[in-house]
């Protein structure tokens, strides 16, 4: 008769791993953080950390390892961040019974697998490896709990913790009176002009860099950043009085010299200010997957008509090819045609046209005079429905390229 602990070697040679990482992984996405889950930064945090566990309990249910010899670094680092989201603790140590749920019941059945198979009895199959699994669940509970602690001690600490409410009231919807104490707690002057970012990258560090930098190049007095998700910053930059159009121009361009991603909301002033300008940004935001090319830095000033319009991608095809027509072809000389004809309509001039593009104004009136023969009267007549179109297509692309998922809906 084989030592339990070949028996539960034989038994881990039955397991595919992947599988039950997925399993996993979907039961506590799904039962535990089904709203989180949706942010892909903690998603990917939540399957390391389901991976490293159940790739321990796998080599210390076989003898392969003992606690002492485990890695616990990745289940830390989740710890850490469902404390700095400001998630219960609760949540955090459900999402390990449900694993160890999903866990356990793959290894019964191999168990009963061995037993059928005539490898062993029940009892050489779970005897030692069950010792030793709780004994790592057991473990592993007490270090989420002392990072956790950890990490929001120093949260409250730093007064973090209470911006974060507080900002999330306001987001929500809340209106408290404003008072001195509401700049006390966030650091940060309510009564502004704000400029809302929302930063994508998973290094606190870099976000910190990129504000100050921000904050330098447009004349900032003051900022507010807190953290949304594992890889999600909601931040605005607060100035003294509404900036004109050559101040957002310099916000912007220095935003882009960055080379992060980000979408941009506002300028938008006062407590009401805070919220309607993370709103532009989220709704900028949310547009990255749509738009064919939206660049490092999307500002919702930018594309509030595509926003607007692309609510129903479907209808915007279809808007795009009854007004352009052969224009929305995927061709070289339809692009510079509709690129020429968007210049002009959107300068009021050929002669401004020719000059945004670089070109001469001679080649601008040839594509004109090239619009025209496809679009026939609607150049004179239907001047804003073709400015509306062309910007569709430049936002959306053509039918099926990266961005669009409406090809076949769009028919």
């Amino acid at each position: 008769m084989s030592p339990p602990r070949e028996v539960s070697a034989k038994a881990a040679n039955r397991i595919d791993l992947d599988a039950i990482v997925t399993s996993v992984h979907d039961a506590i996405a799904t039962r535990v953080f089904p709203v989180e889950a949706a942010d892909t930064g903690f998603d990917q945090v939540l399957r390391r950390c389901v991976g490293t566990n159940i790739g321990s309990l796998v080599d210390i249910a076989t003898g392969r390892k003992t606690v002492e010899d485990t890695e616990f670094a990745p289940i830390l680092t989740f710890a850490g961040l469902t404390a700095e989201l400001g998630m219960p603790f609760s949540s955090l140590e459900r999402a390990y019974w449900v694993g160890l749920e999903q866990f356990w019941q793959q290894w019964l059945a191999l168990a009963f697998l061995a037993t059928d198979s005539g490898d062993h009895s029940m009892g050489g199959v779970f005897g030692n490896p069950t010792h030793a699994v709780f004994a790592y669940f057991t473990k592993a509970v007490d270090l989420i709990g002392d990072q956790y602690k950890t990490v929001t001690d120093q949260l409250a600490s730093t007064g973090e913790d209470r911006r974060r409410a507080l900002v999330e009231e306001l987001l929500d919807g809340a209106k408290p009176e404003y008072g001195q104490l509401l700049d006390d707690v966030l650091g940060y002057r309510l009564r502004a002009c704000h400029v809302s970012l929302l930063i994508e990258t998973g290094d606190r560090h870099e976000v910190v860099r990129a504000v100050a930098t921000l904050r330098q190049q447009t004349g900032a007095w003051g900022s507010l950043v807190v953290q949304r998700g594992a890889s999600s910053w909601a931040t605005w930059l607060g100035y003294s009085r509404r900036q004109d159009a050559k101040a957002l121009t310099r916000i912007k361009q220095a935003v882009s010299q960055l080379g992060m991603p980000m979408a941009m909301g506002g300028p938008a002033n006062g407590l009401e200010g805070v919220r309607r300008a993370h709103e532009e940004a989220t709704r900028a935001a949310g547009l990255r997957s749509t738009l064919a090319y939206p660049g490092d830095c999307l500002w919702y000033r930018d594309v509030r008509l595509e926003a607007l319009l692309l609510e129903d991608k479907r209808a915007a095809h279809r808007f795009i090819a009854e007004e352009l027509g052969e224009l929305a072809e995927d061709s070289e000389r339809a692009d510079r045609i509709r690129e020429t004809l968007l210049m002009s309509l959107s300068a009021g001039s050929q002669a401004k046209a020719a000059a945004e593009l670089g070109v001469h104004e001679n080649t601008v009136r040839m594509r004109i005079r090239g619009a025209t023969e496809l679009l026939g009267d609607a150049l004179t007549e239907r001047r804003t429905e073709l400015l509306v179109a062309l910007r569709l297509r430049r936002a959306l692309g053509a039918p099926g390229q990266p961005g669009d998922a409406s090809m076949e809906a769009a028919g």
